[in-house]
């Protein structure tokens, strides 16, 4: 897989850099015609993204750009984008830090319409290993019950979607890669015992402390796991985790069972 890098900001010292948001008509070309117009004036588009539904009218284009061979004025370039007819509406943002330029125009972050936030992997290493450092084999138990509470809601919002079953829990994996969480792999799945083994490649929860443990370490995320398959299910599980990349394993692995129905 190709890591996804998400368009946030750029660092590029000796660069003029600026940020470029467009509300742009919901027709074939549209991306065409503005990157075709930056480009007469040597400007080069680095990263962004773009925002549009099948049956708006406009859509929504930000992304990052290289002025540092501009041939014309910024304030003349923002007229000739914005007499293009494909354009509605555009502005300019310049950094306010040397060397860099970061994106403070969107708030809050999204993912599929609900409020994100972005959390990198060593600031939850440490928020783990802190847990544990106060809390030592409770820590464990907090993190299993937050897991398992985020995994019943999770089973929930994915129900409401009109999702069933095996559809239901293949989507949830699928939102877990587009989250960065992990890269699933199911091995068994029985919805009437229920029954699941799932492999999860890159697990978020212990690649901060892969290799340096001596047992498994997937708390939050067994009960992620238990609280998804009950939401979907019914039926509470027991999750056991049989192999970790924390003690060294090449994956982190699940082996879920029922024990008890719950209506």
């Amino acid at each position: 897989m190709r890591p996804h890098e998400l368009p946030c900001g750029i660092i590029a010292p000796n660069k003029k850099l600026a940020q470029f948001c467009f509300t742009l008509k919901n027709v074939p070309g549209a991306l065409a015609k503005i990157a075709s117009e930056m480009a007469r004036w040597h400007i080069n588009i680095l990263s962004g993204h773009i925002t549009a539904l099948p049956d708006e009218e406009f859509g929504y284009a930000t992304f990052f750009a290289d002025l540092t061979d501009l041939t014309v004025d910024t304030g003349a370039l923002i007229e000739k984008l914005r007499s293009l007819d494909v354009v509605e509406d555009v502005y300019m943002v310049e950094p306010e830090i040397p060397t860099m330029i970061v994106d403070v125009v969107h708030f809050p972050l999204k993912f599929l319409g609900e409020d994100s936030v972005i959390i990198d992997l060593r600031m939850v290493g440490h928020m783990f290993s802190r847990l544990f450092e106060v809390f030592e084999t409770g820590a464990s138990v907090i993190l299993y019950e937050m897991g398992y509470r985020a995994g019943k809601a999770a089973a929930d919002a994915i129900l409401k979607s009109g999702l069933e079953g095996l559809d239901a829990f293949k989507a949830i994996m699928a939102l877990s890669i587009a989250r960065g969480w992990c890269v699933p792999e199911l091995i068994e799945w029985d919805e009437r015992e229920p029954r699941l083994v799932i492999r999860l490649w890159d697990n978020f929860e212990c690649k901060p402390i892969a290799g340096q443990r001596n047992r498994p370490n997937s708390h939050l995320v067994r009960g992620l796991i238990a609280g998804i398959l009950e939401g979907l299910t019914g039926k509470k599980v027991k999750v056991k985790e049989t192999k970790c990349i924390a003690k060294g394993d090449d994956y982190c692995e699940f082996i879920a069972e029922g024990y008890e129905a719950t209506r």
